[in-house]
């Protein structure tokens, strides 16, 4: 797709490998980011500022375009959803269970976790719109949580989780559907994911970037109007597409959708599976206090084995440790910080260990 663009528009592509490098570039990422953050979009991120960043200094994304005219699946999810929940209780119910037992086949692990976590997010009685759509975005359903977490994990969390937070926005917003659920984005997802990685990653290469969908005259525009038109025909940001018919070769707009992520799962069982083994082995889990080991461990033993596709949780595992060795623990390799950066970095760090709890890629 890249190509036939580029070769239509006359422009230069440039194709980056970033698989050889990922353990030189995982631990400059966790520092760059600063906080515990679980997206595993911050590779590519990474490397293509760094790319980018050494020819320019200024740079257009196309950030916030899925949030206004509904691009992501989860979108298309929720009014699924919304039609599934009108089948029998025990009917969902049994079909949640029978999800579990899909095997994760190699080269759709990404697509059956989707299938598990709709089955899972429509299995319980009705939901309203912020308890479901939560639902269709968890890589962990509620009973995994709690075996997760430790007792004094658990506490600490209590009342401060993403669910909460789901249902006061959506309180808030007084919304319905798929606006509640773009509304929902814009107040957690696009500002504390995407917009926070992209931001620090790109300006770690002294790359700023510029977010022209994110523009208020646009959003004040776009954002009030009907679901009917941003998804037609369970078809993602249709829209957006009309107004680009003419604009863009015409497969583009039958294009599967794909997320600027990499090969994640894979990345976990090989390239970084020193990395993961050394993080979350037993005995440094249990030093943290956080997690429960033996839980973490079936989580490894599920996702090495491809029983289950656990990358969802495992790169947050990953991430958390590592930014906690950073800056929680001090452990700050010399290349990444300037020592003068290093005083009171511990004592900072600290104080984020427990709002990071909330965050929803962590607490829900």
């Amino acid at each position: 797709m890249a190509h036939r663009l580029a070769e239509r528009y006359g422009v230069q592509l440039t194709v980056v490998d970033i698989t050889p490098n990922l353990r030189d570039v995982f631990e400059p990422i966790v520092h760059a980011l600063d906080e515990p953050h679980a997206d595993d979009s911050a590779i590519p991120t990474w490397s293509l500022s760094e790319i980018v960043g050494n020819s320019y200094k200024v740079a257009l994304t196309g950030i916030g375009g899925d949030e206004l005219f509904a691009g992501y699946r989860r979108h298309v999810g929720l009014l699924a959803a919304e039609r599934y929940a009108r089948l029998p209780q025990a009917l969902r119910a049994a079909a949640a269970a029978a999800g579990e037992w899909i095997p994760d086949a190699l080269g759709s692990e990404l697509a059956v976790d989707r299938v598990k976590r709709f089955l899972r997010a429509g299995a319980g009685p009705t939901r309203a719109t912020p308890d479901r759509y939560l639902g269709l975005q968890c890589r962990a359903d509620d009973p995994l949580r709690e075996r997760l977490y430790t007792p004094a994990m658990r506490d600490a969390i209590a009342g401060n989780g993403a669910r909460e937070r789901f249902r006061h926005l959506h309180q808030s917003g007084s919304r319905e559907g798929l606006a509640a659920a773009l509304y929902l984005d814009y107040k957690t997802y696009l500002a504390d994911d995407i917009l926070a990685l992209s931001d620090r990653l790109s300006m770690a290469h002294s790359l700023e970037i510029r977010v022209p969908l994110v523009d208020h005259v646009l959003i004040e525009q776009v954002f009030p109007l009907p679901a009917r038109l941003k998804v037609q025909r369970w078809k993602l940001k249709a829209l957006l597409k009309r107004a680009l018919v003419g604009r863009l070769p015409e497969a583009h707009f039958h294009a599967p959708k794909r997320g600027f992520v990499g090969p994640t799962a894979a990345w976990l069982r090989h390239e970084l599976r020193g990395m993961v083994l050394d993080e979350l082995s037993a005995g440094r889990i249990a030093r943290l206090g956080y997690f429960n080991p033996e839980v973490v461990a079936r989580l490894l033993d599920d996702h090495f084995s491809r029983r289950h596709n656990r990358e969802g949780i495992l790169w947050a595992l990953l991430c958390f440790s590592t930014w906690h060795r950073l800056f929680v623990e001090g452990n700050v390799p010399s290349r990444l910080v300037a020592p003068r950066l290093t005083e009171g970095i511990t004592e900072r760090a600290k104080s984020v260990v427990g709002s990071a709890a909330s965050r929803s890629r962590w607490a829900d």
